[in-house]
C-alpha cells in the first residue's frame, strides 16, 4: 500500500509538472499579454465611426472609446447597410444567420432563417454585403447537395430587396471552401476570394472578379501569390487584399491600382510584410486602410492603420484585446 501511494504521488507530482511547464510555455508564448474587453480600454481617436468584433461581441469605436452594442454571443462580420444600419452574422453550432441591426445594435430584422428541424438541412451564411445602392445584398451560403449534405463549398448568392429574388452569382470549386468575401461594385460587377486547389493538392486564393450573375469570371491575381480579403477604396481606384504567397506563417498587405473598365489589377505595392495580416478596410476617405494582425509572433489580432503611400505609415491602435480576424473592420464616415 505504501508503495502504491507513493508511486500515485510521483504520478501527480508529474502531471502538476507538466502543466505548469505547459502553462509557463504558454505564458512566454503570449508575453504575459492580458486580454481585455474593448470597453475596458482607450484608442487612439480614428475620424468617423468604426465597428469591430470580439468574442463574439460587436463593438462601436468613437472618438477613441469603444462601446459594445452586441454582447459577445456568437456576432460576426458586421458590414455597412442602408440608412446607416449595419448587417451581420450571428454564428450558431451547426449554422448561421444574417440580422440587420440599427446603429445601437437594436434588431431590425432577421434576414436569413437557416435552421432546419434536422441538422443535415440547416445552412450557413457569412460575409453579408449590399450593393452601393441598397438594392441587392450578397453574402456567402451553401446550397446543399442532397447527396453530400456534409460538403460546405460556400457560393456567393445576390437577394434582390425590390423583389425578394435570390440569385446564385458563383459556381465555387468542389472542396475547396468556396467562394467568399464578395465585394460588389458601383458597375454591377462583384469582386470575391475564390479558391482552387492544384494537381499537388494545394489550395491557393485568386482575387476573381465577374461583369453578371453566373458568369465564368477573371482571376485578377494568379494563383501562386494566394491574394484575398480584398478591400476596395470609395473611388473604386484601388484594391486591398491580403497575400501569402505560398506562406503558412505570414503573409504581407498590398494595393494596387484597379482598372475597373478593362478589368485589370495593376502592379501591387506591400504596405505590411512579415504579419499574420488579416481583414483590411479603407477609411470613408480612401487615404487609409485598418486592418487586423497580431503585435508579437502568437499574439492576439489587433486594430492597425496603414496610409496607401507606404509602409512608414503603419500605426497599431489598439494592444491588449483579441479581435475577431476573419470580421473586417467597418469605417463609416459618421
Amino acid at each position: 500500500m505504501i508503495r502504491g501511494a507513493i508511486a500515485l504521488l510521483l504520478v501527480a507530482a508529474m502531471l502538476a509538472f507538466g502543466y505548469g511547464v505547459y502553462e509557463a510555455a504558454g505564458l512566454f508564448r503570449a508575453g504575459h499579454r492580458v486580454v481585455h474587453r474593448p470597453t475596458e480600454v482607450s484608442a487612439p481617436s480614428l475620424p468617423g465611426t468604426m465597428y469591430v468584433v470580439q468574442g463574439g461581441g460587436i463593438y462601436r469605436f468613437q472618438h477613441g472609446s469603444f462601446k459594445e452594442i452586441k454582447a459577445q454571443d456568437g456576432w460576426m462580420q458586421p458590414s455597412a447597410a442602408p440608412g446607416g444600419r449595419i448587417v451581420v452574422v450571428r454564428r450558431q453550432p451547426n449554422y448561421s444567420d444574417l440580422f440587420l441591426l440599427d446603429p445601437s445594435g437594436a434588431t431590425v430584422a432577421q434576414l436569413t432563417h437557416d435552421a432546419a428541424s434536422r441538422v443535415e438541412d440547416n445552412h450557413w451564411a457569412f460575409y453579408p454585403r449590399y450593393s452601393a445602392d441598397g438594392q441587392t445584398l450578397f453574402y456567402d451560403f451553401d446550397p446543399k447537395d442532397p447527396y453530400g449534405s456534409y460538403q460546405v463549398d460556400l457560393s456567393i448568392f445576390g437577394a434582390e430587396t425590390s423583389n425578394n429574388r435570390t440569385v446564385k452569382w458563383t459556381q465555387a470549386n468542389a472542396y475547396t471552401g468556396g467562394d467568399v468575401s464578395p465585394v460588389p461594385l458601383h458597375g454591377g460587377m462583384l469582386l470575391y476570394t475564390k479558391y482552387s486547389i492544384d494537381d499537388s493538392f494545394q489550395v491557393h486564393a485568386q482575387l476573381w472578379i465577374q461583369r453578371r450573375a453566373g458568369s465564368p469570371g477573371l482571376g485578377l491575381t494568379t494563383p501562386v501569390t494566394g491574394c484575398g480579403q480584398a478591400a476596395v477604396s470609395p473611388d473604386e481606384q484601388l484594391v486591398a487584399m491580403v497575400c501569402n504567397k505560398g506562406s503558412n506563417q505570414d503573409a504581407e498587405l498590398d494595393v494596387a491600382p484597379f482598372d475597373a473598365a478593362n478589368l485589370v489589377l495593376g502592379t501591387p505595392t506591400p504596405l505590411v510584410t512579415g504579419r499574420q495580416v488579416a481583414s483590411p478596410a479603407f477609411s470613408p476617405d480612401g487615404k487609409t486602410i485598418a486592418f487586423l494582425a497580431p503585435d508579437s509572433p502568437g499574439g492576439n489580432f489587433q486594430l492597425w492603420t496603414v496610409g496607401i503611400k507606404g509602409p512608414s505609415s503603419i500605426k497599431e491602435i489598439t494592444t491588449d484585446l483579441a479581435l475577431d480576424s476573419t470580421s473586417a473592420p467597418v469605417w463609416l464616415g459618421t
